[in-house]
């Protein structure tokens, strides 16, 4: 491969590189295919969740506080024991308070206001509790954070997502933590994010490799479609735009985000990634790539010759195939996200 053989585990490499020799010889109506999941399996972090936390901290938010209390859940539930009717009250009405600034650009001023520590705190609480809650979940989550960015152009999308790459990059590899005093019966929240984000040198590799042999490349994503574009074209990754699946919200005329759901489109978590491999590819993948949960129903569709899993030591549904004999693992140093000549992960 490009510039050495990286830090594959060796069998996982030898295997790959096999395939790729046997494949491109076989006469075959399509070109073979080549199915990847993109944030935590092309790239160390994860694009969606590097701009919803840039969003955050800048407050570069364009939909107006109705829309923000369209796209919030209404159910009188319960949220790690604080009321959900709260929650949502208190996020709509701080960013009531915040949104005449923003509209006209004055985020730095927005952000010196005492509800600006509140609301970002909340939202960024809400939202991680939300996606471990059984009743709300990813299927709600993905959708939601495409939905926070309302207002922008896909355009700006793919330009925003090439910002924060850029200075993702940058950082170190750490957590952040974020606090803030609710009124009760919220009370204290404390969240974190993880800072800091580059490509796998390997992977970026293996997409050459794959691209120079005839094999297409596909990518399909649970972050923002418009958002992996521009995170896919900025590392270098050879996969054409028409290529990429990401999660997707209805847009206006003038290619402008809305809070609505696109129509006959499925939300690409679990089998919503099966179903665009099933109705939008030509063929069913020869190889395919993920990391997670998100990515287990793609993973196990019958025909793959190859299954990479990029073994981030997931307890869920993932963790079953980390002992399948027909699973290429690969480890992972999380210290320093690279890959290791290994199997297992460490750090």
């Amino acid at each position: 491969m490009p510039n050495g053989e990286g830090n594959w585990f060796p069998e996982n490499l030898t295997c790959i590189m096999d395939w790729i020799a046997a494949v491109t010889i076989q006469p075959r109506a399509n070109p073979p295919a080549a199915v990847f999941d993109f944030d935590n399996t092309c790239i160390f972090r994860d694009i969606g969740q590097a701009v919803f936390r840039f969003q955050l901290q800048r407050l570069q938010y364009r939909l107006i506080p109705e829309q923000l209390a369209a796209i919030l859940p209404h159910a009188d539930i319960q949220l790690d024991g604080r009321p959900l009717p709260v929650i949502v009250a208190t996020l709509v009405e701080t960013y009531r308070t915040l949104f005449p600034l923003l509209i006209f650009g004055r985020n730095k001023q927005a952000a010196r206001l005492p509800q600006a520590k509140l609301f970002t705190a909340l939202l960024l609480w809400f939202t991680d509790q939300a996606r471990k809650d059984d009743r709300l979940g990813p299927r709600f989550v993905l959708p939601f954070m495409a939905k926070l960015l309302a207002g922008f152009t896909t355009d700006e999308l793919r330009f925003f997502a090439i910002e924060v790459v850029q200075a993702a990059q940058s950082e170190a590899l750490t957590e952040e933590w974020m606090q803030a005093e609710a009124p009760e019966p919220i009370g204290r929240i404390e969240t974190s994010f993880p800072l800091g984000l580059h490509p796998y040198p390997e992977m970026l590799a293996l997409m050459h490799k794959l691209a120079a042999q005839g094999v297409e490349r596909y990518v399909i994503s649970a972050s923002a479609e418009w958002l992996v574009e521009g995170a896919v074209s900025w590392l270098g990754f050879p996969v054409p735009a028409d290529h990429i699946y990401g999660i997707r919200v209805g847009l206006d005329s003038g290619e402008v985000l809305t809070i609505q759901d696109p129509s006959g489109y499925p939300v690409t978590y679990r089998e919503g990634k099966a179903a665009i491999i099933s109705h939008l590819l030509k063929d069913r993948p020869l190889l395919v790539a993920g990391d997670a949960d998100t990515d287990y129903e793609m993973l196990t569709l019958p025909g793959a010759e190859i299954r990479l899993l990029i073994n981030r030591r997931q307890s869920g549904l993932i963790s079953n195939l980390y002992t399948d004999p027909g699973i290429l693992l690969q480890g992972l140093d999380l210290a320093n996200g690279r890959f290791r000549p290994s199997r297992e992960t460490v750090g």
